[in-house]
């Protein structure tokens, strides 16, 4: 109910700015916010806004990598020590997801951070572990940064096309269906 609320709160502040030059910066204080409150997924706001003004979807995506990194970055190495929530929740070191976070991260450090960043897979284990573990904060900013620059690039791109690929593969079904029409027309009538 509550992440249905901040979801429906944040999507109207995205329409309330679709013809503001503001927009992107909005979107990317949204994808900080989004990333901080670990409830809300971002990438469904992030296509709203792009399907909003499809022509601004590259600062769109630039400004979402950033605020999502710097919420990222927050989240990772917040005062309140990740220790103390994995000792409330003990489960959390028991998940998939926090095995194969610590793996890559213990093997490949920040190029791991980088992967899972650019790609849909949970990111909150891996900057609980960045934190723990006390990567480099500036290494770390810069994965979380490029990683979601080319995951949003890529997903506002899509976004931004979609409307006119759709639009012209109905206008084909719609323009098939009328030369089959007009060819009915004109067969001759059967017996």
């Amino acid at each position: 109910m509550l992440r249905r609320a901040l979801e429906s709160g944040l999507l109207r502040s995205i329409l309330d700015r679709a013809d503001t030059q503001t927009l992107p910066v909005v979107v990317g204080g949204i994808a900080a916010i989004s990333t901080l409150s670990m409830s809300v997924p971002f990438a469904s706001l992030l296509m709203a806004s792009v399907l909003i003004a499809p022509r601004r979807w590259r600062s769109i995506a630039l400004f979402a990598s950033l605020g999502a990194a710097l919420g990222g970055g927050l989240l990772a190495f917040h005062h309140l020590g990740w220790e103390r929530l994995l000792a409330a929740y003990p489960d959390v070191v028991r998940s998939s997801a926090w095995s194969d976070a610590t793996r890559w991260l213990g093997a490949y450090g920040v190029v791991a951070l980088f992967a899972i960043a650019s790609t849909p897979l949970p990111l909150t284990p891996a900057l609980m572990f960045a934190g723990i573990s006390r990567l480099p904060i500036v290494e770390v900013l810069l994965a979380l940064w490029l990683g979601k620059l080319f995951k949003y690039l890529l997903y506002a791109w899509l976004a931004s096309r979609f409307p006119e690929r759709a639009l012209r593969t109905e206008w084909r079904h719609v323009e098939a269906l009328r030369a089959t029409l007009a060819r009915s027309m004109k067969a001759p009538a059967g017996p």
